[in-house]
């Protein structure tokens, strides 16, 4: 009868950081800025969103609060953006949630260039790890006993679910395109899909709980303004192009015949509406709405609650790996693999004169290895 004190009621989520969120769109339709206006419009102090930068997209914008993480390398370098992402922004951000709390809400821009700096880190590593050279990896895949890709979900989803169980709200940025799809009984259609790699779609489209697509709409006028119908025709009564149109982007939440990449885990969703921050937080506002069937309480009153569960949940989650060995271990030996050899070296000089040992493999207690995890940090 265990199983019976794990039972519980759930109410849906009511806050913006209480979910994971995915706008999706091509280039230049509008990610960025959606990002930009539904943060200041949502949230009164612009410390509490917090745009994690895997690409330079912001640049163009003026925004209070962002990592420029693409700054930490490129091309041969990449990985290094992985590295300084995991190793020093997600545990100070599971620090600060632990500690004093200051953002809500992480932006990822984008997930694409996340994941290729993810996949950049993966081959650097096997390639260390290996002794080998690797390409790409199914090169990784091919020439070891380990799947390149399986490797790939296995480093990609770390940081983002330590960030979501440290009680922190995901909303990330990626890229569209059009595909071909080919039905089994021969039947072809285009339609707006997401640009990743299903390893990626993994990680952002399947833990999304609202996806918004952003897709432009053109609408064909005639001289005096009005949306025609049909087409032209000349003196011949043939169809001729018109030399007006109109183009407006539009949110989709929900999948069309052509947008394929939208919905969520809502009932109140509307196909599409104009590209707003306002409209957005509306769309938002009143899905949640329509999964409150049975409370009583009022959204503000839903707020203050989540808000209270959210930071217990966090404070547990942290003491929980605070306390765990294997963890801890695994952080230090993170930090310690790639350290030049003089460092490491002194590191042996500091656990002996810590420890009366000079490998922390030995050590066993969380205390002995919090200390050693103290001295890494401290020397790095």
């Amino acid at each position: 009868m265990g199983f019976r004190k794990k039972i519980k009621n759930n109410k849906p989520k009511v806050e913006l950081q209480s979910i994971m969120t995915l706008i999706a769109g091509g280039y230049k339709t509008g990610k960025t800025r959606l990002w930009k206006e539904v943060t200041e419009l949502h949230y009164l102090d612009p410390e509490e969103a917090l745009l994690l930068s895997f690409e330079d997209g912001y640049e163009t914008w003026e925004l209070d609060n962002i990592v420029p993480l693409h700054e930490e390398g490129t091309d041969k370098s990449l990985w290094k953006v992985w590295d300084f992402f995991k190793k020093s922004v997600v545990p100070d951000l599971v620090e600060e949630a632990k500690t004093n709390r200051i953002v809500k809400l992480i932006g990822i821009d984008t997930a694409d260039r996340a994941i290729d700096a993810c996949v950049a880190w993966v081959i650097n590593d096997r390639n260390k790890k290996y002794g080998k050279s690797f390409d790409s990896l199914q090169d990784i895949s091919d020439s070891t006993k380990e799947n390149g890709w399986t490797a790939l979900y296995d480093e990609l989803k770390k940081p983002f679910d330590t960030l979501k169980n440290a009680g922190y709200g995901l909303m990330s940025l990626a890229w569209t395109k059009e595909k071909e799809t080919t039905l089994y009984d021969g039947m072809k259609y285009n339609s707006i899909q997401l640009m990743m790699n299903n390893t990626g779609r993994k990680v952002f489209e399947s833990q999304a709980s609202l996806i918004c697509c952003l897709h432009s709409e053109v609408s064909v006028l005639d001289k005096q303004g009005n949306e025609l119908e049909d087409n032209l025709k000349d003196k011949k009564g043939k169809d001729r192009a018109s030399n007006f149109h109109e183009t407006k982007v539009m949110m989709y939440f929900r999948p069309s015949e052509f947008v394929d990449i939208a919905g969520g885990r809502y009932t109140e969703l509307p196909e599409k509406v104009p590209y707003s921050a306002q409209n957005f937080l509306d769309v938002f506002e009143n899905a949640v709405k329509g999964q409150l069937k049975k409370t009583t309480k009022t959204v503000s009153e839903l707020k203050t609650e989540e808000t209270a569960a959210r930071e217990e949940r966090t404070k547990e989650y942290t003491e929980k790996v605070e306390n765990d060995p294997v963890h801890i271990m695994q952080e230090i030996d993170e930090l310690v693999k790639d350290l030049g050899r003089d460092v490491k070296e002194k590191l042996v000089s500091s656990f002996t004169e810590a420890f009366g040992m000079g490998n922390y493999k030995q050590l066993k207690t969380p205390e002995d290895l919090s200390k050693a995890l103290l001295i890494v940090k401290e020397a790095i």
